[in-house]
Order: C-alpha cells, then sequence, then structure tokens
C-alpha cells in the first residue's frame, strides 16, 4: 500500500469516527443566533446575511470551533506556527516553531446564492508540518447547495472578495483533498494555513 493510499485510508477512518460522534451529540438550534466570543459561533448561516464572530488557537491544547451552524474546525495541540513563520505559496510544508502563545482570530461566515457556505478568517498563519493525519488541522463544512453532487469540494479562496479565484489545492496536494459523508452532507478536508475556504460544486475547481 503506497504512502496516499494509507493517508486517504486514515482520513476517511477520522471521518467516520466523527460522524459516530454527531449522531450521539445534540443538534443545536438552527434558528438560534448564538456568538461566544472568543468561541465560534453557532448562528445559522444565510444567503441575506454575514456572520462575525472570533475564535482562539490556543496552542497548548486541541479545540473544536462551530463556524456556524452545521460548520466547524479542529485544532490538535501544538499544530499552530508561530505568528513570524514564512507564510506564502511553496511554504506550507516549511518547518516552523510551535507558537508559544494563543492567536485569536476574526471570522466571517456566509451562504452564497447558490447556498454554498464560505468561511474568511483574517489571520495570515500556516499549520505546523506533519505526516501524521492526528497533527492535522481539519474544516468541515456542511454541503447546503449539492448534497448529492459527487464533485463538491473546499476550495482555498485567497481573497473573499475574489471568488472565481478560489483554488483547488488538491491538484498538487492529495493530502488536502475534500472528502464527503453522503449521510450527513457534511465535507472534511486538511487546512495547511488561512484564508478563506468556500464549497463548491463546479467541475472547474478554479472558479464556482
Amino acid at each position: 500500500m503506497n504512502k496516499i493510499s494509507k493517508i486517504v485510508l486514515t482520513l476517511t477512518a477520522m471521518l467516520a469516527a466523527g460522524c459516530a460522534e454527531n449522531v450521539s451529540a445534540p443538534t443545536a438550534a438552527a434558528t438560534k443566533d448564538v456568538t461566544i466570543a472568543g468561541g465560534g459561533a453557532t448562528a445559522a448561516l444565510t444567503t441575506t446575511d454575514t456572520i462575525r464572530f472570533t475564535f482562539v488557537i490556543d496552542p497548548s491544547r486541541t479545540t473544536v470551533y462551530s463556524l456556524g451552524a452545521g460548520n466547524s474546525i479542529t485544532f490538535p495541540a501544538g499544530s499552530l506556527c508561530a505568528t513570524w513563520s514564512t507564510y506564502g505559496g511553496g511554504q506550507w510544508d516549511k518547518p516552523c516553531s510551535v507558537s508559544p502563545y494563543p492567536v485569536t482570530v476574526y471570522t466571517k461566515a456566509w451562504l452564497d446564492s447558490d447556498g454554498y457556505a464560505h468561511v474568511d478568517f483574517d489571520k495570515h498563519v500556516r499549520f505546523v508540518p506533519t505526516s501524521n493525519p492526528a497533527g492535522w488541522v481539519m474544516l468541515s463544512l456542511a454541503d447546503y447547495g449539492a448534497a448529492t453532487a459527487p464533485w463538491t469540494k473546499i476550495n482555498y479562496c485567497p481573497s473573499a472578495m475574489a471568488q472565481s479565484g478560489c483554488i483547488d489545492e488538491s491538484k498538487s496536494d492529495p493530502t488536502v483533498a475534500t472528502m464527503k459523508d453522503p449521510v450527513t452532507g457534511k465535507l472534511i478536508r486538511r487546512v495547511k494555513h488561512f484564508s478563506g475556504y468556500s464549497l463548491t460544486s463546479g467541475r472547474d475547481s478554479e472558479s464556482f
């Protein structure tokens, strides 16, 4: 079994475990608009409003935050690079020191006119490179617009305003490929860095 196959199998197992936890967890009320200072948001996303909130990446512990009802992100302990680390294309897999302090991230999330979720983060940070999937930062988005489309994926968007410029990073890095649970409509992928991410159902990965 080659390395890429092992990674895909490991990620599939992680997604299956997450779904099992969701079955037993209570479901938040989708109509209740709740923003927790420094702790994410449980507000329902709509096509008419953008929700704004913050969360704190604490490198000393593993944290999971809601990014609006149905969406979440998980940060394993020790996964945040120090803010002075290099950043930009070609830097995502470069070694970095673990951040010695927590970082607050200001975030906004919304649905586009087709019902696809977008999440934009204000901090340009990246995450500690590792071949161990247990140390990967994982983003999960709900597939509101095309629950049955097999080509739906989460793309990286360098700019929240330039939606047509979103990038399918899995073309050059299979470890960030989007996986989908057809039962729950959830999509999950590894993220190596921030700015923004968006669901797309287009077959052409360079636009949506």
